[in-house]
């Protein structure tokens, strides 16, 4: 167990993320105290279904899928995370829902602070490419939507706010872990075996300056796929994606999430509405409905 939580926070410390950073504290303090042998290990993620209950409504099905959780690509030692949400189940629950003839909406629960980014930007082209007027995909922050989970969310028709929800957190981050001195104060010495120059740079010591600009270009080049994607999604200049608030007041947040009502004032929502609500709505609809409604943005734009 030790060895696999071992791996686990050296997969944390490589990984480049995009969540919420009060959850990632979370998530490295949860790893730091199961390490040291304390604290339950799940053996199944706590949300393994991704599709629920359909429901019918008028003239078809309006599909229910859930996305909760801190967001991972696939299944195994990292979904075994209390809560993990695996995008591969996600996807595969996904395809099937989009696939079905008889539907008439498709509704994606999401509560979630994010995660990591890897299989994010094709689940969200997923997502957009699934659009389609008559069969509309909303998305609704219940409650909340965060970084990864907005990336992915901000890909449906309409992204709905429950009213205590919260939306945005755009933006990435990584960590590395210098535990030398850790090492060091145990009496352990660590020898790196390694070929390539650059193979091993920070594998347990300090960062040289090279080693983090390189980091900090992988996290750029995340951040820009992030931004290109919430633009095109959104139907929005990539400019009013980056702005801090700071900067302007058509904004996305740089880097915040926002409550309900500012969410949707600033674009980055389209309504304040509860989850059944937003349900009941969608299978009450007569088709056909209209555009997306970040297509409809896009128009104006272009």
């Amino acid at each position: 167990m030790a060895h696999e939580i071992s791996r686990v926070l050296a997969a944390v410390a490589a990984s480049t993320w995009a969540i919420d950073e009060a959850k990632a504290t979370e998530i490295a303090h949860m790893l730091a105290l199961r390490a040291e042998g304390q604290g339950g290990w799940d053996e199944e993620p706590r949300h393994a279904s991704y599709a629920g209950e359909p429901v019918k409504g008028r003239g078809g099905t309006v599909h229910v899928l859930r996305l909760y959780g801190t967001i991972v690509p696939r299944g195994g030692m990292m979904s075994r995370m209390s809560g993990a949400a695996s995008l591969e189940g996600f996807r595969t629950a996904f395809a099937q829902a989009a696939s079905d003839p008889d539907a008439i909406a498709i509704v994606m629960d999401v509560d979630s602070p994010g995660g990591i980014v890897d299989m994010v930007s094709e689940t969200a082209d997923m997502v957009y490419a699934a659009r389609r007027a008559g069969r509309p995909i909303v998305a609704v922050a219940n409650t909340m939507m965060a970084s990864a989970a907005y990336w992915v969310a901000s890909a449906a028709d309409e992204i709905v706010v429950t009213p205590s929800g919260t939306v945005g957190s755009i933006g990435v981050l990584g960590q590395h872990n210098d535990i030398s001195k850790a090492l060091e104060k145990a009496g352990i010495t660590r020898t790196i075996i390694s070929e390539g120059a650059r193979k091993a740079e920070g594998a347990f010591g300090p960062l040289t300056d090279e080693a983090r600009r390189h980091r900090q270009q992988g996290a750029r080049y995340a951040y820009d796929m992030f931004v290109n994607a919430v633009a095109r999604h959104r139907g929005v200049g990539k400019d009013v994606v980056r702005a801090d608030p700071e900067d302007a007041e058509a904004h996305f947040g740089g880097g915040r999430a926002y409550p309900a009502r500012v969410a949707v004032r600033l674009g980055m929502a389209d309504r304040v509405e509860t989850f059944d609500a937003a349900v009941k709505r969608l299978a009450e609809a007569r088709r056909p409905r209209r555009a997306s409604v970040a297509r409809a943005r896009l128009s104006l734009i272009d």
